[in-house]
């Protein structure tokens, strides 16, 4: 069954595709059917930049666990950083 969860992020970052540094503007997360991960459901992370959404979209499918293990470390990186 399909969870129908998606939120939206205000984002200011970069990503690279095909040797391009891609500005981005704009980050879609969903928790659903995963294309391409095993599993029912997956975290799903869709970057673009909202001027040219299509050829600038960036996609992760992460799972659960991933997910979660991604947030751990980010956090542990922001507070060695002092940014908390």
């Amino acid at each position: 069954m399909c969870t129908m969860i998606a939120e939206k992020a205000k984002i200011n970052a970069s990503g690279k595709k095909d040797n391009l540094q891609i500005a981005l503007d704009s980050c879609d997360v969903y928790y659903d059917h995963p294309d391409h991960v095993d599993g029912e459901h997956a975290i799903i992370l869709s970057f673009n930049n909202e001027k040219n959404p299509i050829s600038s979209r960036i996609t992760l499918e992460l799972t659960a666990d991933s997910a979660i293990k991604i947030m751990e470390k980010i956090n542990v990186a922001l507070k060695r950083g002092n940014f908390s």
